[in-house]
């Protein structure tokens, strides 16, 4: 009888464990955002629990410089997390053995190639964009060694990676969270998770962003106007409700977006919305250590970070108004500072993708953004932004968020071209 797309999963996750016990040193190699961030931290308590001497090494891209300068013939196994899948040629060159663990379209639709092992899950018919993140399936190798405690860590990443409320395999995740209770889950209202005054809860929000509440002084307002306290924690369903009503004829959608899927960890930091932001926060600076000490329940790093996380908080609230979105036919683009243009061309992304990029040395990094709405009409940012190729450089991701890398020169033509790709998605499906 055929195995399922789960058990097979589960079977390759077994083979990656035994491969693991093998090796007496493994380089572990992971992204920077919340869900690579999430992914180090499942791995470095998989294999500090399993007595293996090990390294973690976080990077922005994995481009092919990266892996010359971090790659190289030893007698070490490598872990490549929430990358790999779309460089498995630029690794097969360093004839190194390999494990990669990514949720990312592979370039390669194979177990089994070479020195190198590839847990991915659109090898078996789910989408790595919706169904389950790298630390999804980084955790399905953790659970094989009996861990599933950090199923914890896979739920952060699915929140970081825009996956929750679950579906698909991240549900069978969440399940497994819960029946082990790991988790607790309740609806609450957005503003409560972060622990502060509601006041500066609601000002500096940005999933939903409301305009009308984008300052302390607005937000303040608004609350004494309903007659509730501005400097309470917490809010209670009544008053959460009528903060609701209030918003709901003129930010319909975002007012909707408010109430949440609230997941309390047993975490030094327990609410897992809030874990997802404060890693996104000290990811996006560099402070890359700090991300997995925050994973690892260090009480110096969780400081830090709720600090970043705040300072990071104003800056974007700062960088959404400064921002001057310019339009093509199909598209919205701005020019932004590093760290900032995907999350704020996440929050502005309405009736058209947009997409942010900013300079940095001789090279232009993008990031674009949609919502559910324009990939349901056919939007894949994924294959847009992977014709960067075409302009000497590189790009992908998922459908619903993507990245490029092109010359400086190029920005114009190559906005020219994802412009005219996306307009043949849009209008393909009308």
């Amino acid at each position: 009888m055929e195995l399922s797309g789960l058990e097979k999963i589960e079977k390759l996750s077994k083979e990656i464990k035994n491969r693991i016990v093998e090796y007496d040193f493994i380089k572990v190699i992971t992204h920077h955002d919340t869900d690579g961030l999430s992914s180090g931290t499942i791995l470095t308590k998989t294999l500090f629990r399993a007595n293996k001497t090990f390294q973690v090494k976080v990077v922005e891209h994995l481009s092919r410089n990266v892996i010359d300068k971090l790659v190289s013939k030893d007698n070490s196994l490598y872990i490549f997390a929430d990358m790999g899948s779309g460089q498995i040629h630029d690794i097969l060159e360093k004839e190194v053995d390999a494990i990669i663990l990514d949720h990312h379209p592979p370039e390669i639709e194979e177990e089994f190639i070479d020195n190198i092992v590839q847990l991915n899950p659109h090898l078996y018919g789910f989408d790595g964009a919706k169904e389950i993140t790298a630390s999804g399936t980084c955790y399905f190798v953790a659970r094989e060694f009996g861990y599933y405690d950090l199923s914890q860590m896979a739920i952060v990443g699915m929140i970081g990676d825009m996956q929750f409320p679950p579906m698909g395999l991240n549900k069978f995740i969440v399940n497994e969270a819960r029946e082990k209770r790991y988790i607790k889950i309740f609806n609450d209202i957005i503003y409560n998770i972060y622990g502060v005054e509601i006041y500066k809860a609601m000002a500096y929000c940005t999933k939903p962003y409301i305009e009308d509440l984008n300052s302390e002084a607005k937000a303040e307002k608004f609350l004494l106007n309903l007659k509730i306290d501005p400097k309470k924690k917490d809010l209670s369903k009544e008053e959460y409700k009528k903060i609701i009503s209030h918003l709901i004829f003129k930010y319909p959608e975002e007012a909707e977006k408010l109430i949440i899927e609230r997941v309390l960890l047993r975490h030094k930091v327990r609410d897992a919305h809030l874990l997802s932001e404060m890693l996104n926060a000290v990811g996006r600076h560099g402070y890359f250590s700090i991300g997995i000490g925050i994973g690892l329940e260090d009480d110096e790093c969780i400081r830090i970070g709720n600090k970043v996380l705040w300072d990071y908080k104003k800056a974007l609230l700062s960088e959404i108004k400064r921002v001057e979105l310019k339009s093509l036919r199909n598209i919205k683009y701005f020019e932004g500072r590093k760290g900032y243009i995907g999350i704020v061309a996440g929050i502005l992304a309405k009736e058209k993708p947009v997409i942010g990029y900013y300079i940095e040395g001789d090279v232009a990094k993008f990031s674009a953004r949609g919502n559910k709405k324009l990939v349901d009409r056919g939007l894949n940012l994924s294959k847009v932004m992977s014709i960067a190729k075409e302009f000497g450089g590189t790009g992908g991701g998922h459908n619903i968020a993507s990245g490029a890398m092109v010359p400086k020169e190029k920005v114009k033509e190559f906005l020219e071209r994802v412009d005219e790709l996306i307009g043949e998605q849009l209008r393909a499906s009308s």
